[in-house]
């Protein structure tokens, strides 16, 4: 009888050890599983981005957020289908002003055959830097309020940088969000007068 309950011990002592080592296995495999779950993809941030929940705060967060569609759609980040759901996305950042006076169609057609003339050109989106907030000029006009940033974008043109400045043009809307009126490029007037030293 004695070796009759030695076996029974062993066998519960065997049985609570795989016991253990099951229960730490698969907190091991949990916690890895969690850690190694990848953060979604640029592509994905901005093709579901939440804009009625989630619209940019300030001038400069609204103008972030387009440098970042353009920068992923000017790199060939998207698909043809996905570049038509990021040119949706893009234009709730937009004026009613500017949505009327450039439709879905044709600022879509645009963008295509601007991606396919930086392909040609072998330009690459590079990066992009934003004009600190306090750099943003603030008017009203007509009980409307506008703003302005400047905006610097970082092309790599074969082995080479060069950078275009832009000024975006933002005017609030009746619910308190800075939207895109425009922009056009500006001149850099530091560079204009290194350029005239030399």
């Amino acid at each position: 009888m004695k070796r009759t309950g030695n076996k029974g011990f062993t066998t519960i002592v065997l049985l609570l050890v795989i016991a253990g080592l099951g229960y730490y296995t698969y907190l091991s495999n949990h916690a890895n599983s969690s850690r190694d779950i990848p953060k979604d993809t640029e592509v994905e941030q901005l093709l579901t981005y939440d804009f009625e929940n989630d619209y940019p705060k300030t001038v400069r967060e609204t103008v972030k957020l387009h440098c970042r569609y353009l920068k992923c759609a000017y790199n060939a980040g998207f698909t043809e289908d996905e570049l038509s759901t990021a040119n949706r996305q893009i234009r709730k950042l937009f004026d009613q002003e500017l949505l009327e006076f450039n439709s879905e169609e044709a600022q879509l057609q645009d963008m295509k055959e601007d991606i396919k003339l930086y392909d040609e050109k072998k330009q690459k989106f590079t990066s992009y830097s934003l004009g600190e907030a306090s750099q943003v000029v603030y008017n009203t006009e007509n009980g409307k309020d506008y703003a302005k940033i400047k905006a610097t974008i970082v092309l790599r043109v074969d082995a080479v940088n060069m950078s275009v400045d832009r000024e975006y043009i933002l005017r609030k809307d009746e619910d308190g969000r800075w939207k895109i009126l425009g922009w056009e490029s500006v001149t850099n007037k530091a560079a204009e007068n290194e350029g005239d030293a030399e």
